[in-house]
């Protein structure tokens, strides 16, 4: 024998190495024969080795090993004549091939890790809320249709060849389904309680699995869990946030989750977590003094956890129901302006919230104007699965089309569901794939779907790059007006004495909410010098900057100057063009219009007459105006009249 044993660790659940001891803990309910099975790499006789519960915690059974040479030996437990896999395991061998089908369960076994890997500098960016725009994917469905190695594709090193993709387009915080280790064949996880085919995929993950391990099939060419880590350190050098998404059984205890999210952020220095689980969890979670400076992601928070200012995480709620009051509206299936009023300024100061038109359950951003009834027969369901309340359209023709009429107006509801996205005061989160029009062939629940069909496509139409550019520009139109994107809730009034409201409502008459044309329009005005100053302003107001100097840089930031305009908004999902009331402006100010998804160059600037009280908005159009002074407004060659004298 090559080791010696001695007396193990109770208090470290797992293995953990530490010099030249490596200790094994295990809980044993039962107080059952417990052994410790180690398995030669190399091949040979598994070894057992005995071993012992504490006096004082007679659960817990552990057992040392000085001087084992770790690297050569895989794990498990057995406890009561039964094969155990370590619930604490930092690594799972056997599951490196994706979807195996030929693997036998006596093949998965725990992979000893020891934690070596430099992070240098390291430092999570704590991006504001109001900063932020995430963007949800899927580690193997984002890059299997991506042109690179093969042995890289359904790895963490496929998205790292897209990160400077994905900080181009604004983006500041990714989201990744389930990489915990999960079971992917649904007829081998020993936690499904229903029977399904023997190829079946659980393409998603959403199931109880090996929590402290990084699924090893993402792992790529390393083989350990130090390339999940490359992922986080790359993102945080680009100032990009890693929020990981995790899937909890009801029946799992509620510490166990907490020592899983702790070891996640401690280890893996992640950024935060989207909790599927009883809301009730969230109270443990937010008062976690070593998860503080997390960001907690949850369906939604008691009331009473929101309103409590000493809690040192960033609390998000993550649901539908933005999704639903923008796809109502626009596809006119029962929506109110009221209600999409609500979920566009929606924000506390002691959360903040997530919204997005499209998520991974439900149609795509594409699929939700080109399919009114979900396709989900591949899934081998009888399309019985799936949500039904889809809220969707097709434009005139179920499914693909060759009709250009179909796919302009397919094209436009796409840029107009953006624009509600990116111009709501909450995060702005985008779906894998929406950003260029992928389609999901009208499958709206894809959990199964690790083909094409669940997969992003990196084709570049002219559809896809007209959406990717689009979805750019918006960003930025984002980050330039700060008053779209404040943290505070929206007051309704003047209660600064600027002469104007934080946000005003505008129908077919000014000041008020309603319109014509099924109550589909309605107008959003900011006035932005409600918005939030930047770092620097509150240094001026201090005393540490020169005034004069902040001047002269805000001639060269537009952030700063967006700051003296105002931001007038309309939306019109009606079937008919409308006239929406347009407020007037200070002296010398006028407006001019910088976006309109009903022109085919949406962004190119159009000015107004002097003296404008209404304009006319396209059908199916989103135009959004800024107000600006005349001696700082553009005027463009070859812009056009957009707006219209009463």
């Amino acid at each position: 024998m090559r080791y010696e044993i001695c007396k193990g660790n109770y208090h470290a659940k797992g293995a953990e190495i530490k010099g030249k001891l490596t200790t094994c803990t295990v809980e044993n309910r039962r107080q059952e024969a417990c052994n410790l099975v180690l398995y030669p790499k190399k091949g040979g006789r598994a070894e057992r080795i005995p071993m012992e519960g504490d006096l004082n915690q007679r659960s817990i059974y552990s057992v040392g090993l000085k001087d084992l040479p770790w690297k050569e030996y895989d794990y498990c437990f057995e406890i009561g004549g039964r094969r155990v896999l370590d619930p604490y395991a930092k690594y799972i061998v056997g599951r490196e091939t994706w979807a195996d089908l030929e693997r036998k369960e006596e093949e998965i076994k725990c992979g000893f890790y020891k934690d070596d890997f430099s992070w240098g500098q390291d430092r999570l960016p704590m991006i504001p809320k109001q900063e932020m725009m995430m963007y949800k994917l899927h580690v193997r469905g984002f890059s299997m249709l991506q042109k690179i190695p093969s042995n890289e594709q359904g790895t963490f090193q496929g998205i790292v060849h897209k990160l400077q993709y994905l900080k181009e387009m604004g983006i500041t915080t990714v989201e990744l389904m389930p990489v915990y280790e999960f079971e992917e064949v649904f007829a081998k996880d020993p936690y499904q309680k229903e029977v399904f085919s023997p190829d079946k995929i659980n393409y998603w993950g959403y199931t109880t699995g090996n929590y402290f391990a990084v699924k090893s099939a993402y792992l790529g060419a390393d083989k350990t869990p130090d390339a999940f880590k490359q992922l986080v350190k790359k993102l945080h050098r680009r100032n990009m946030e890693c929020i990981l998404e995790f899937y909890f059984d009801d029946k799992l205890n509620p510490h166990f989750i907490i020592e899983i999210l702790r070891y996640w952020a401690l280890e893996y220095h992640v950024d935060g977590f989207h909790v599927i689980c009883g809301a009730d969890l969230a109270h443990l979670i937010a008062k976690d003094s070593y998860l503080s400076g997390r960001k907690l992601f949850f369906e939604w928070f008691p009331q009473e956890l929101c309103l409590w200012e000493n809690h040192e995480m960033d609390l998000f709620t993550y649901n539908d129901a933005f999704l639903y009051a923008a796809r109502k509206l626009m596809n006119h299936q029962g929506g109110s302006p009221g209600e999409f009023a609500d979920q566009m300024r929606r924000q506390q100061r002691g959360q903040g919230y997530v919204n997005y038109v499209a998520n991974n359950n439900g149609f795509t951003l594409m699929d939700s104007f080109t399919y009114t009834e979900k396709k989900n027969q591949a899934n081998g369901e009888e399309n019985r699965d799936g949500i039904a309340w889809n809220f969707s359209s097709n434009c005139g023709e179920e499914g693909t089309s060759r009709r250009k009429y179909v796919n302009r107006l397919r094209e436009k509801q796409i840029k107009n569901a953006l624009c509600t996205v990116m111009f709501s005061q909450g995060v702005p989160l985008i779906w894998m794939g929406d950003e260029c029009g992928n389609s999901q062939n009208g499958n709206n629940n894809a959990y199964c779907q690790d083909n094409a069909v669940g997969w992003k496509s990196w084709e570049r139409d002219k559809r896809s790059r007209d959406i990717h550019c689009f979805l750019k520009q918006l960003a930025r139109l984002r980050k330039e007006y700060p008053a779209l994107r404040s943290p505070n809730p929206m007051e309704l009034c003047d209660y600064k004495g600027y002469g104007y409201p934080d946000l005003s409502y505008h129908g077919d008459n000014g000041w008020r909410m309603g319109a014509g044309g099924g109550d589909h329009s309605i107008g959003m005005m900011y006035c932005c010098r409600y918005a939030d100053p930047g770092e620097k302003e509150r240094r001026a107001e201090q005393g540490d900057v020169l005034k004069e100097d902040l001047k002269k840089e805000s001639e060269k930031e537009p952030v700063r100057r967006a700051r003296d305009e105002f931001i007038y908004i309309g939306y019109n999902f009606s079937a008919l063009d409308q006239h929406l009331a347009l407020p007037s402006l200070p002296k010398k100010y006028r407006w001019c219009c910088i976006l309109n998804t009903g022109e085919e160059r949406s962004f190119e600037e159009r000015q107004t007459q002097t003296g404008a009280l209404t304009f006319r908005i396209q059908k199916q159009t989103v135009c959004m105006l800024v107000g600006r002074c005349e001696e700082q407004s553009v005027q463009r060659s070859g812009s056009k009249a957009g707006l219209e004298d009463v």
